[in-house]
């Protein structure tokens, strides 16, 4: 049996309409660098990642393509789910793992490449997730109740899948929020599972974000 070929896909087609910013927090300045460009090295430099291929929006097809000759740059669709319909139809045709990674995560440590490439040894699909560290409630008209923090996970990316099973799961017509619960409906046979994931690899949605994730690049460059 031949070694896995492993594609990586960043999905930076976003418009950062909900940001509010006029440019896609994607290519907004962190020291000086794109948000994007952080997750790009990830994968570039990482020993087991074979290809990467970037999702980005028309408007942005030309500057990335310029700043990011090493990897392969595909046009997002109107969804994110389309997006990386696109970016998997891009996939080289002997790959058989593929990681779906938002690009509004600039910061993804090796050790989370490894878990998830190391958990698809056994299973179709992996993502990487963290335990919540506040107290959730779930609304209930005008109530609440507290759920247990202990049994509650949040999603990360990478996402992680052997490519035939992701590849079964868009062609259903199915759609749902993230890979992991577009794999789980439309192919109840799938192995899945979670790995730990890293507090470092948060989500930019807000202004202050950004603020943070200076910070975690000051403290590991100390």
């Amino acid at each position: 049996m031949g070694q896995s070929k492993h594609s990586a896909i960043i999905v930076a087609a976003g418009s950062g309409s909900r940001f509010g910013s006029d440019t896609p927090k994607q290519f907004l300045q962190i020291h000086g660098r794109e948000v994007l460009s952080y997750s790009i090295d990830s994968f570039l430099r990482h020993p087991d990642i074979d290809e990467l291929i970037i999702v980005t929006s028309p408007d942005f097809m030309s500057h990335v393509s310029r700043r990011y000759p090493q990897c392969k740059i595909v046009p997002g669709g109107a969804t994110r789910q389309k997006s990386v319909a696109n970016g998997l139809s891009a996939c080289s045709p002997d790959s058989d793992r593929v990681l779906v990674h938002d690009a509004a995560r600039p910061l993804i440590p090796d050790t989370v490449i490894d878990a998830c490439l190391l958990a698809l040894q056994e299973h179709d699909g992996v993502a990487p997730a963290i335990q919540p560290v506040d107290s959730m409630v779930l609304l209930e008209g005008g109530s609440f109740k507290t759920l247990n923090r202990q049994r509650l996970r949040i999603i990360q990316t990478p996402q992680c899948f052997n490519t035939s099973m992701l590849q079964k799961a868009h062609a259903s017509g199915l759609v749902d929020t993230d890979e992991l619960g577009l794999v789980r409906r439309a192919c109840p046979e799938a192995r899945l599972t979670l790995v730990d994931g890293h507090p470092s690899t948060l989500k930019v949605t807000r202004m202050e974000d950004l603020d943070r994730i200076r910070l975690y690049l000051k403290d590991s460059s100390a």
